[in-house]
């Protein structure tokens, strides 16, 4: 069924929809070719029609219960746009990782993508956004086996890294990220104690989308941390960490997962490019997002995003002061021990074996941190 559909919809269901291929069942399917390429796509089952209109009426009488009819109204007009690409999203609700673990309670915004006015960053079309939470599933029914989805998708997160020191407990959880902050799918916590000090949000986009010229690359779209509550566990962080970062500790994990998968560079969101970019807090901003890719050796791309190549950049102990070097030395063990853990776990839930298995990834030394 074709519903709703401009010139730009039809282009976006042969580009979106038809890069999702399915078995043959006993639907009638439809042959489509893109450029040199024939695909047959499957048209959407009788269960997935009811399916995407029973969520959507979900979770437009959630979000009647919130203050303020207007807000309420802007919503559901958001929501809306699933049905001008609806061929995409029944693609997309017939992924084993979404029909099974995110469409399941108490998820109510199951289409954040569209439902936000923002999401993983700004200027993003309509069907840009439809387009990376296709990529972003389809690769994670594609690459992770069933005890990893379990993890991270329904049993509060998979444990990347952890380590007790003294008496405080530290880990890095890999866990869904929270439907209502639209920077990623997929964020990688720093726990301390039981409190968050720290988050990195991602997803799986299409290269060109955010500047990059491989087929497929990790997003970074979230880069958060010092919540209100963390005061102690920061603390505990900083004693049994010291001269270390939160932010350094997340990346080294996100290092070790690109790695795992055989990738070589994270695309990261430019400050102003953010979807909560505020003038008013440019400097915090700054610091938060465009500093800090930048000390990782990050390259700045023409557009709204940063490349940052892996390993990233440290500089060379030898061009440091002597008293320096000790520290520094220990500070790249843990980000080593955490990367080589990540990779580690990740690997044993691929359902691909790739090459260089259980190797960290050398860090080269050229940005001072």
């Amino acid at each position: 069924m074709l519903t709703m559909r401009s010139d730009e919809e039809n282009d976006s269901v042969q580009n979106i929809a038809t890069e999702n291929l399915f078995r043959l069942s006993n639907r009638t399917a439809v042959s489509v070719r893109v450029g040199q390429h024939a695909f047959v796509r499957n048209p959407p089952s009788s269960t997935e029609r009811p399916m995407i209109f029973a969520q959507l009426t979900r979770y437009w009488l959630a979000r009647r219960s919130a203050p303020g009819f207007s807000s309420w109204l802007m919503a559901a007009a958001r929501s809306a746009r699933v049905l001008r690409h609806y061929q995409a999203h029944a693609a997309l609700c017939r992924l084993d990782v979404y029909r099974n673990y995110v469409m399941t309670p108490p998820n109510e915004d199951l289409f954040h993508h569209l439902s936000h006015g923002g999401y993983l960053m700004r200027g993003l079309t309509t069907r840009q956004r439809v387009q990376c939470v296709l990529s972003h599933y389809r690769f994670e029914e594609t690459t992770f086996d069933a005890a990893y989805k379990a993890a991270v998708y329904a049993n509060g997160g998979l444990t990347l890294w952890e380590q007790t020191v003294g008496e405080h407990a530290f880990m890095i959880r890999l866990e869904v990220a929270s439907r209502t902050h639209a920077e990623g799918d997929l964020t990688i916590a720093l726990v301390a104690d039981g409190k968050v000090l720290h988050r990195l949000s991602y997803s799986w986009v299409e290269g060109r989308i955010v500047g990059a010229v491989e087929p497929l690359v990790p997003f970074v779209a979230r880069n958060q941390g010092r919540w209100l509550d963390s005061g102690e566990a920061f603390d505990a962080f900083e004693t049994c960490f010291p001269n270390n970062s939160p932010s350094f500790f997340c990346f080294a994990a996100m290092q070790g997962l690109a790695g795992a998968v055989g990738m070589q560079q994270v695309l990261t969101v430019k400050c102003t490019a953010h979807i909560a970019y505020d003038p008013d807090e440019i400097k915090h901003f700054a610091n938060a997002y465009d500093g800090f890719w930048k000390i990782l050796g990050g390259v700045e791309l023409p557009g709204d995003t940063w490349r940052v190549t892996l390993p990233f950049y440290l500089k060379p102990l030898a061009d440091m002061p002597s008293k320096h070097r000790k520290r520094a030395a220990q500070r790249r063990d843990n980000w080593r021990a955490i990367e080589a853990r990540t990779r580690a776990t990740l690997q044993r839930h691929l359902l691909h074996a790739r090459g260089q298995q259980g190797h960290a990834t050398p860090f080269r030394e050229t940005a001072e941190v």
